[in-house]
């Protein structure tokens, strides 16, 4: 996770529609479905590093449910609180291109990249991914207990989020038993993940159906790892259609960087269609398994 992208992109218009709650003892936000929905299913968003603070995240929760019918809770749940979404500007001047001759633009540069670290380096501190498992596992394991008969626990998850679903589908719904806790799995440009194993355990372990939707240009986790936890699967588990009981769907999207599904770069024509190509992913994957 230690990507500059992971604390820069684009920040979405509009108005969130849902409602903040507490659940389980976690500040939770909340996208409901249409009226009309009859889903009794829940879908748990696990967000990049921003949280809850940055609207895109809400956003898109709000879209997943519109699309679904199922109920998304987005919890407030990263140690300490998310990154201030006063990162990004302050990381796309770090990451703005300067001529080699104007002074005064190396002279913001450098002081830029001072204050990034100022916010970087605390979040990783107490919020790196692998540190905050424990508490997200405790969550949706509450989550799922709670849930009506016959529904069913699907888990997103974006960067900082990414890693948390992933790892979550190789867990079972009560410690030491042998359900599985997540019934379907999305990700997109997940961070700080150990690949392949953790990609394999993720489909392999209780058979969760998983999906990804990884960025070309993703500096975070490379495309070589991805292929390669790709054929893996294709060798133990099969092509991804049920074969063994395993499903899984792994696309590569193309010319676009982390974040790009929650995130998009303002005026990146890529971006803003890899964004819509992975919510229909995620939506079409929820809808099949969910």
């Amino acid at each position: 996770m230690s990507c500059p992208d992971c604390f820069k992109g684009g920040r979405a218009t509009g108005d969130p529609k849902g409602k903040i709650t507490t659940i389980h003892g976690v500040r939770t936000y909340i996208a409901g479905p249409p009226s009309m929905s009859a889903s009794i299913s829940t879908i748990i968003f696990y967000t990049d590093a921003f949280g809850l603070s940055l609207a895109n995240n809400k956003l898109v929760a709000d879209a997943y449910a519109s699309a679904t019918g199922f109920r998304v809770l987005v919890p407030d749940i990263i140690p300490g609180g998310p990154m201030s979404p006063n990162a990004m500007p302050i990381m796309d001047i770090v990451l703005g291109p300067v001529l080699w001759w104007n002074i005064w633009g190396h002279l913001v540069r450098a002081w830029s990249f001072v204050k990034a670290l100022s916010y970087v380096v605390p979040f990783f501190i107490r919020a790196f991914p692998s540190k905050c498992l424990g508490v997200c596992l405790d969550y949706a394991r509450k989550v799922k207990a709670d849930l009506p008969a016959g529904a069913k626990l699907g888990v997103a998850g974006f960067c900082w989020g990414g890693y948390q679903s992933i790892n979550l589908s190789a867990q079972s719904a009560i410690e030491g038993g042998s359900e599985r806790l997540v019934d379907a799995q999305f990700c997109a440009h997940p961070s700080a993940l150990n690949v392949p194993s953790d990609i394999l355990d993720a489909v392999t372990k209780f058979k969760t159906p998983v999906a990804i939707a990884h960025a070309e240009n993703d500096y975070v986790l490379s495309t070589r790892k991805v292929e390669e936890a790709e054929a893996i699967l294709r060798q133990t588990a099969g092509g991804g259609e049920g074969q063994g009981g395993f499903n899984y769907h792994i696309k590569i999207y193309k010319d676009v960087g982390h974040g790009f599904a929650v995130r998009a770069k303002p005026g990146s024509e890529a971006e803003a269609r890899g964004a819509d190509e992975a919510k229909e992913q995620a939506v079409e994957w929820f809808k099949k398994w969910l």
